[in-house]
């Protein structure tokens, strides 16, 4: 699972499982889904945030430990109930737009339909509780791909990269880098910005963005390289990144929203 700090916890795609038709109501009254994804995340994190500092207050003993990461969120894990959180919520304001664009009944059916869900959702989730990792490894970073000499074949490559704590937990995946070289040249794959808690590192490589899978035998060293030599791997794909280690649960509020 990602943490909430690598990026949006739902695409387009996850909102159109849900509603057939919202790319195209998307288009005709020009909403920015994605925009609305962004919006949608940073009131979630307004509520996350909201539980976090109310538990974790100067009182408690692990204020100080936990304080500056509850902050900016990084301890917290993406679960399903979450992203369903999510996916309701960025609903509703698509139909909240397009309603208010049209003063149409049929929008304002689903944006009243989607509101409800999402505060339903909110409150199962909080239910459930917030996971949280205590050793969060953050998304990796694009890689650096280049080439150098040697027997490799040429071809069109793609790769990935991810981190691994000290733990031997793996983060998620980094976005696919790609490369074309020739007959007689390398792919060289380079991990960059490594976070401070990285212990080690896997590299992921196929010839389809959508078939790369891991290449090393075992974690490799933070200031190391993987170099592509005869052909690749057919190792698994990369992971879905942490689980969380424990859940924060309010029995007291339920949020809603």
């Amino acid at each position: 699972m990602a943490l909430f700090t690598d990026g949006p916890t739902i695409s387009a795609g996850d909102l159109q499982k849900c509603e057939n038709s919202i790319l195209n109501v998307a288009s005709v009254e020009s909403i920015d889904l994605a925009g609305k994804i962004a919006l949608a995340q940073a009131e979630i994190a307004t509520h996350l945030k909201l539980l976090l500092l109310r538990r974790f207050s100067a009182r408690d003993f692990s204020y100080l430990a936990w304080a500056g990461r509850t902050r900016d969120l990084s301890d917290v894990v993406v679960t399903e109930p979450m992203r369903q959180w999510h996916t309701y919520k960025a609903l509703a304001m698509v139909y909240r737009d397009a309603y208010n664009n049209q003063l149409n009944d049929r929008y304002q059916g689903k944006w009243a339909e989607y509101d409800q869900l999402a505060k339903v959702s909110a409150a199962n989730y909080f239910r459930i509780g917030v996971g949280m990792a205590s050793r969060p490894i953050a998304k990796a970073s694009i890689p650096l791909v280049s080439m150098t000499a040697g027997i490799a074949s040429g071809g069109t490559f793609y790769a990935a990269v991810s981190w691994i704590n000290e733990e031997g937990e793996e983060g998620c995946a980094s976005d696919i880098a790609e490369i074309t070289t020739s007959d007689g040249q390398q792919m060289v794959v380079t991990p960059v910005n490594s976070p401070a808690n990285a212990a080690s590192w896997n590299a992921y490589a196929g010839t389809s963005p959508e078939r790369i899978g891991l290449q090393n035998s075992a974690p490799m060293g933070i200031s190391s390289s993987w170099t592509m030599n005869v052909g690749l791997q057919q190792g698994p794909p990369p992971g879905q990144g942490q689980v969380p280690t424990w859940f924060l649960v309010d029995h007291h509020v339920i949020q809603r929203g």
